[in-house]
């Protein structure tokens, strides 16, 4: 498994984290605020705490000690997107379920490595979910912008702003943008991944369309766009891959 696999991921994952009584969950939370593709949602101290949480607000996925999984699967509030699950704990406690999407950490102690390699599954599972539930043409999509909706071609994307709970698109057929009342988090789900990529918290751009990128700035069609520090590395990744 390609450890590259993370730092391709258009959509910033949200994660919740389980803590526990070791230094496990301490160590997660540290790792999940290095890698650029992945967003600490929350952090819960018990059970219940967890499945009062996920009842308000669902995470892509999960870190929680392996003793604690059942509990909380069957607890899990009904809902189309389900998160991935990643246990910590002993290989022999594996919290082993066909019917339901479970990932085991292991390590003593718990490596950086072993932690992207469960993440990668974890992403792996997350995109083959959601295109078994997503039927979508790989060439066009449709947004709704004030009273009409668009008809917008992936290829035609320049690069998207996000700003507050909406986001601007900018197109190579459209001298201003098509504004759309979802935030970048929610928009960049409809985007196809190997086409797109995250350069700061507030811009997804086009890598088709890049003319030139700088240590700290993209440039797509005469606009000049800055890099934030944790996406630096995802996007120097997809140089790297392609030079």
């Amino acid at each position: 498994m390609k450890l590259q696999l993370i730092s391709r991921m258009l959509m910033t994952l949200q994660c919740l984290v389980l803590k526990d009584e070791q230094e496990k969950s301490s160590q997660l939370t540290g790792f999940i605020q290095k890698t650029g593709s992945l967003t600490l949602q929350a952090t819960t101290t018990s059970v219940r705490e967890t499945i009062q949480h996920l009842s308000n607000s669902m995470p892509d996925i999960v870190f929680l000690p392996t003793e604690q999984y059942s509990q909380i699967k069957n607890d899990l509030p009904e809902t189309e997107r389900p998160p991935v699950f990643i246990c910590t704990g002993n290989e022999e406690k594996q919290a082993g379920d066909a019917g339901y999407t479970n990932l085991t950490v292991n390590g003593h102690p718990l490596s950086y490595t072993v932690f992207l390699d469960a993440v990668n599954r974890a992403i792996i599972k997350i995109l083959g979910a959601r295109a078994e539930n997503n039927h979508k043409d790989e060439h066009y999509f449709f947004i709704k912008s004030d009273y009409r909706i668009l008809k917008v071609n992936f290829a035609d994307i320049l690069f998207c702003e996000g700003l507050k709970d909406y986001t601007q698109v900018y197109t190579s057929k459209k001298a201003k943008p098509i504004i759309t009342l979802q935030n970048l988090k929610t928009f960049s789900e409809r985007l196809p991944a190997k086409n797109f990529i995250r350069i700061h918290r507030s811009y997804i751009v086009s890598l088709n369309h890049i003319d030139s990128i700088t240590k700290k700035e993209v440039e797509i069609a005469e606009k000049i766009l800055p890099i934030g520090n944790s996406y630096r590395n995802n996007l120097l990744e997809i140089v790297k891959v392609n030079s």
